[in-house]
């Protein structure tokens, strides 16, 4: 009992030093979570994935080029969230084109996100609990993973606590002002991900109980419930008036929730982001082809709204007609979000993990430690006290993103409740094993019990599926670098892993560099091959078209173009790539195909010359296909 206590004593003593010093405990929370995060970003210069950005990353850089050279408005409403990109283009703007520094930057703010997870912790659990808090963010991976990546989530992860934490504040002082910022912090989280708004109701629900029916309804709305409104629309705004400016439609933030919101809910769903009816889930072609299916559905042009609009209606329809496939659905991604699987969509922590030695790769804290203490710990919570902001927020979070699908990336602005929550279950847990008097768990542990089950399972995935999609990843990485042996060496081990995982862009990225590497009769036979497994993939025909092109072999790059067009839902490179390719065989047909891609690239001005020459003399062939 005397070591029991000694060890009680000295987890109280390191508590009451911090309690009189909270500043010193966040000084040092913050240095170590950015000391770990820059030691893997000097690691991470070193692996393949530093400058040859994928998938959303890939979108955030194009973007954010075309912000510059282009101008603030875009052609149509947003489709993907607006802040990332356009705070990259201000990032580029000051300090020039450099991804790498904007990696340093997201290190520092993303240690700022671990102090405030501290913070809501301390306030809410204690002072132990805070420390704990924070030095599991400090060392939670994915956190420490998405500081590396082009990609919104540090962003996300960062305002989700400042909301959070300001909401306390508001809770503690009471003044409009402090309701305002909440909401501020709310409506900036949201141009990253749409469904944060829902939490400024569950937080507004939450004021209600603790101070609104003492108050009066008319004084809780004067000074906390317009005030916090006020706040969240704010940052909105720029982001509607753009969205109206561009299309004459009102579209709050994006347009992409109709189709997100389908890819849920459809007889293809397997409650993750796997795209349904052919749609490419390259970001730029999810947009066009969701767009152009659902005109084509739909027998009629439609605007922004009306396209998520559509395809909220099917996600719906499947719902209604379908009610026990969907509810079986639900709980499938409930448990997906339980579970400590990271999911892989943009990049795959497991993967990069386990075949680059990096701070990744050491035992640090993951969802399988955080998910089990944390669901303990809500069960701690109580919803009238201050604890209860961390559980209505959970909760309200992880509704939010039942409907549409799970990935390891929408689940981390989760952690912002669930890590303090795992504090206070892990502070109970020290305290309960230093005096062993465990009765006062039993009641939260074993009411979690069933979550820690959903937790540790082994969900029902592909795992050889996972890394063969790593190593297709990576064949990308690998051409774009220019190290195109490495890329063929890549798709090799995807194939031989699992070859149902190899999809259209792997195939694509695997010809290019045979032709980078002076074999284009093999790229061909290569096309020819995979065509024969994806026979209606618009990708691979308009693709094969191009190598045709300039090999000379223009007819048959014709016809593959011919080929793409009619298998596109929302073609737009095959127009142009027709234009030239009638051009040089001198086919009148040139023209007619040059009018329509100018309708859909009214600022390529290099284009809109070769249209232009082509009206004046037929066989202007000096062009190049894309």
């Amino acid at each position: 009992m005397e070591k029991a206590g000694w060890r009680n004593n000295a987890w109280g003593r390191l508590a009451a030093a911090w309690s009189a010093r909270p500043w010193a405990g966040a000084v040092v929370v913050f240095l170590l979570a950015l000391a770990v995060r820059l030691v893997f970003l000097a690691q991470w210069a070193h692996l393949p994935y530093i400058d040859a950005f994928s998938a959303d990353a890939w979108v955030h850089e194009k973007w954010a080029l075309e912000i510059l050279n282009n101008g603030l408005l875009r052609h149509t409403a947003f489709y993907q969230s607006p802040f990332y990109p356009y705070f990259l283009a201000g990032f580029y703007k000051v300090f020039g084109h450099h991804p790498h520094w904007v990696f340093g930057l997201q290190a520092v703010v993303d240690a700022a996100g671990c102090v405030l997870i501290m913070q809501l912790a301390r306030r809410c659990f204690g002072a132990r609990a805070g420390l704990l808090a924070g030095f599991a963010a400090a060392f939670y991976r994915p956190f420490i993973f998405s500081t590396g990546l082009l990609t919104k989530e540090t962003f996300v992860v960062f305002g989700t606590a400042l909301f959070t934490w300001l909401a306390l504040r508001a809770d503690e002082r009471g003044r409009r002002a402090d309701f305002f910022f909440c909401g501020l912090a709310a409506g900036w989280t949201a141009l990253s991900r749409s469904n944060i708004l829902l939490l400024a109701p569950a937080a507004l629900f939450w004021f209600w109980l603790r101070r609104g029916r003492a108050d009066g309804p008319g004084v809780f709305l004067k000074n906390a419930a317009l005030p916090l409104l006020l706040g969240v629309l704010l940052p909105l705004a720029p982001a509607a008036v753009h969205n109206y400016a561009a299309s004459r439609d009102f579209v709050l933030v994006n347009y992409t929730g109709g189709f997100t919101f389908f890819i849920g809910n459809n007889p293809e769903s397997d409650g993750t982001a796997n795209f349904p009816l052919g749609i490419n889930s390259d970001p730029l072609l999810e947009e066009s082809q969701s767009a152009g299916m659902a005109e084509k559905l739909a027998g009629k042009k439609l605007k922004p709204s009306e396209v998520s609009a559509f395809w909220l209606r099917r996600g719906l329809g499947f719902i209604a007609e379908h009610p026990a496939k969907w509810a079986g659905l639900t709980a499938l991604k409930f448990w997906f979000f339980w579970n400590w699987y990271e999911i892989p969509d943009n990049y795959d922590l497991q993967f990069v993990a386990e075949h680059f030695k990096s701070v990744l790769s050491l035992p640090l804290v993951s969802f399988a430690l955080a998910g089990c203490l944390g669901a303990a710990g809500l069960f701690l919570c109580r919803a009238r006290e201050i604890s209860g902001l961390p559980l209505l927020l959970f909760w309200t979070y992880l509704a939010s993103v039942l409907p549409f699908a799970v990935s390891d990336r929408y689940r981390y602005p989760a952690l912002v409740f669930l890590l303090p929550a795992a504090a206070a279950a892990a502070d109970r847990l020290i305290t309960a094993a230093g005096s062993r008097q465990w009765r006062p768990l039993w009641k939260p542990f074993l009411a979690a019990a069933p979550l820690m089950l959903l937790c540790l399972a082994r969900p029902p995935f592909n795992f050889r599926f996972g890394e063969a999609a790593g190593w297709t990843q990576l064949t990308a990485v690998y051409g774009a670098r220019g190290e195109h042996g490495k890329a063929l060496e890549a798709f090799d081990r995807a194939l031989g892993t699992a070859p149902e995982s190899v999809d259209e862009a792997a195939v694509i990225n695997a010809a290019a560099s045979l032709e980078a590497l002076g074999r284009p009769g093999d790229a061909l036979a290569f096309y020819g091959r995979w065509l024969e497994v994806y026979p209606g993939s618009s990708m691979l025909y308009n693709n094969s078209g191009v190598l045709l092109y300039r090999q000379g072999r223009i007819k048959e790059g014709v016809k593959m173009f011919e080929k793409s067009l009619a298998l596109d839902p929302a073609p737009k490179n095959q127009y142009k790539n027709l234009f030239y390719g009638y051009a040089k065989l001198g086919d009148k047909k040139a023209l007619q195909y040059g009018e329509t891609a100018l309708a859909l690239f009214p600022a390529d001005a290099e284009f809109a010359r070769a249209v232009s020459a082509q009206r004046k003399k037929r066989g202007n062939s000096n062009f190049q296909v894309k």
